[in-house]
């Protein structure tokens, strides 16, 4: 959502109806206040300095932006190219993940089979949320993970680069990373499982058993309604 905006000065040009010799043009500066224009004066070299850096600042930094661009992944699901919000929804089938965790959790690091895991990211936030089987339907579940809170992450200690490019490929590996490679450390809202989450993550990790999809919550948000109208 583009935040409120509200004018604030004005230029005026002027220029003969006859062309003379020279430069023939004037400039008027005015500052806006409550909606109105205050009284003119020419622009000044001060004035105009500070209005060449700013287009300069805008222009270097749209110049630094491109479209998200190269093979489409199959597993994605939706794609915005907008330049300022880059936003990606995506899903992973049911696959083994290496887990990370804080010490005060008391679990140990190690590898899980993880369920079906549906991804969307937009601008600085990630969302995830889990569904049943191998490829995700209109139902999702809350994601059954600590630092996650009806979808939102809580994204901590992971430290990842980001892109170089950006092709879909690039930005659906960097989140993917930001979200695996932080520690997990509490549960962040309500619990998302029907259980204790701690003692099932424990047993996943030690046994090499599937994470048990049948303590998942079905989760508010269906997968027609994030690819309609994503967070």
């Amino acid at each position: 959502m583009r935040a409120n905006i509200k004018p604030t000065d004005a230029l005026i040009f002027y220029k003969p109806d006859v062309e003379l010799h020279g430069d023939g043009c004037y400039v008027e500066h005015r500052k806006i206040r409550n909606g109105k224009m205050e009284a003119a004066h020419p622009l000044t070299v001060e004035d105009f300095s500070k209005l060449v850096a700013t287009v300069s600042k805008y222009a270097k930094e749209d110049a630094g932006r491109t479209a998200l661009h190269g093979i489409i992944p199959k597993n994605l699901l939706y794609a915005s190219s907008d330049l300022t919000n880059k936003r990606l929804v995506w899903y992973r089938p049911p696959e083994k993940r290496k887990l990370y965790f804080t010490k005060k959790t008391g679990i140990p690091d190690g590898e899980m089979w993880v369920p079906g895991m549906v991804y969307f990211a937009s601008g600085g936030a990630l969302h995830v949320f889990a569904f049943k089987g191998h490829k995700p339907r209109n139902i999702l579940y809350e994601a059954p993970f600590f630092n996650v809170n009806k979808g939102s992450v809580c994204l901590g200690s992971a430290k990842i680069r980001k892109p170089r490019q950006d092709t879909y490929e690039a930005w659906i590996a960097y989140w993917e990373e930001m979200f695996w490679k932080s520690e997990f450390s509490h549960i962040y809202g309500d619990n998302p499982v029907n259980g204790n989450l701690a003692v099932i993550t424990k047993k996943c990790i030690k046994e090499g058993c599937p994470f048990p999809t049948e303590v998942l919550k079905r989760s508010k948000t269906t997968l027609s309604s994030l690819l309609k109208s994503p967070i």
